[in-house]
């Protein structure tokens, strides 16, 4: 579930547009990554090798259509990334979203000198970068250069694969090949790191002939020392300009905040703790930003309902749901006071109660230890099930119970929630509900 921190909200078709776009131009990028790394792992089978599958990535990603793919997706998903970064209320997050953001920030300071020296270099100044070239330059000559290629890499595809499980980890099928894909993630930067050892170490001894080094060069049609300086200039100015969009991102974010903060909301949990949030901030940002466990499985990206609250105080001044916000809250079977903490933005006081129990540290679970065996309190219980069903369900078809059965829950489970109970339990034709967990039974 996408945090949405825009006050007002946006259009709904807008933000399911952006998150499209930051989807497909991820993919995109994401393939450009693989097929990179998987190149770089041709290194231990040897170096011929690795320049039959450069011969193939360059017919892939090097040509008007590829350049033209990866620059729009480029630009798409960094013009997103400060999107993002521009409407969040709060940066606090938990570490998994902060790890991404801040690995996707670094990408550019540390891939664009590459791109200039190579894509561009070779565009404009007929530099041929090929592999036995750069990995001579990379692993002997300047390994500086090579320290930099080797934590883009991890940087890039630790990125990558964050953003991949936040997108998979809603899927229903996810669950049987998490443990395949976990062990994928790990293996592929290893084969590339090790095929790029290999190589280094292949053409070091290559090198040790003159002949063979002095060709290499001869081949490479190194760019003059003007053109290099050029390069370095664009480099350099790319750079800047990159840090200053940031900084003027953040520097507009917080006066917006300023701005927007003279109006706020107080958003009540259970317990009594209540929040002062500007208008405009999500459910979710605001427990976010005061430290208040809440469940969100896929981040704040609106992709499951483990977010979602019930609204106790305050329901008839909120806004109606979005359609992508109704069709989820629809398609979970949630009662007419249950809404996505990461969609709903308030516009009056409300008291919420989280409906699914966030999962706590191993520290967290320790701090707790007093009531790890349970807790006495005065609750009302309610058992209801439906009069005659068993002699109603000896004539019906199967598929006929199965629809009353539904039809029955669905009722019985709307009414629970709108009486401000929790739906414990559905057993045969019974129904059992708990009220007053947080407040009382005589709430």
């Amino acid at each position: 579930m996408q945090v949405s921190t825009h006050a007002p909200a946006p259009p709904v078709g807008q933000s399911a547009r952006a998150r499209r776009l930051r989807l497909v131009s991820g993919l995109i990028l994401f393939s450009f990554v693989l097929t990179h790394l998987a190149n770089h792992a041709l290194g231990l089978i040897s170096l011929d090798a690795m320049g039959a599958g450069r011969d193939i990535f360059l017919a892939l990603w090097r040509n008007p259509a590829g350049n033209a793919l990866l620059g729009a997706a480029a630009a798409t998903h960094v013009a997103l990334a400060f999107w993002s970064i521009y409407h969040r209320r709060t940066l606090r997050m938990p570490l998994a979203e902060a790890s991404q953001l801040l690995l996707g920030l670094a990408i550019p300071l540390l891939v664009t000198g590459h791109i200039q020296g190579t894509v561009v270099a070779n565009a404009r100044h007929g530099f041929e970068d090929s592999y036995a070239f750069l990995l001579l330059l990379f692993g002997h000559l300047r390994p500086e250069y090579g320290v930099i290629q080797t934590v883009l890499l991890i940087v890039a595809w630790v990125h990558g694969c964050i953003g991949m499980n936040f997108w998979l980890r809603t899927k229903p099928w996810y669950a049987r090949i998490a443990r395949l894909a976990y062990t994928l993630a790990l293996l592929m930067p290893t084969l590339s790191l090790a095929g790029f050892a290999a190589g280094v170490r292949e053409v070091g001894l290559l090198a040790r002939d003159a002949e063979y080094k002095q060709a290499l060069f001869a081949n490479a049609h190194m760019p003059s020392t003007a053109m290099q300086a050029e390069l370095a200039d664009q480099t350099r100015l790319i750079l800047v300009t990159y840090a200053a969009l940031l900084a003027l991102t953040l520097l507009v974010r917080s006066l917006r905040l300023r701005r927007e903060g003279r109006n706020s909301v107080r958003v009540t949990y259970p317990g009594g703790r209540t929040v002062s949030a500007p208008v405009g901030m999500s459910i979710l940002e605001c427990s976010r930003s005061e430290g208040i466990a809440h469940a969100s499985v896929c981040g704040g990206r609106g992709r499951c309902s483990t977010c979602r609250v019930r609204i106790v105080a305050g329901n008839a001044a909120l806004p109606a749901p979005a359609p992508a916000e109704a069709r989820l809250l629809e398609r979970v079977k949630a009662g007419p006071h249950v809404r996505l903490a990461c969609q709903l933005r308030p516009v009056a006081d409300l008291a919420v109660v989280p409906l699914i129990t966030p999962a706590q540290s191993l520290s967290g679970a320790l701090a707790q230890t007093e009531r790890v065996g349970g807790e006495e309190r005065e609750i009302c219980i309610l058992f209801a099930d439906l009069r005659g069903f068993t002699r109603l369900s000896e004539t019906r078809l199967p598929y006929d119970v199965v629809f009353l059965l539904n039809r029955y829950f669905e009722a019985a489970g709307g009414a629970i929630d709108a009486a401000g109970g929790i739906t414990n339990q559905f057993t045969g034709d019974g129904v059992m509900a708990l009220f007053g967990v947080y407040d009382g039974p005589d709430t």
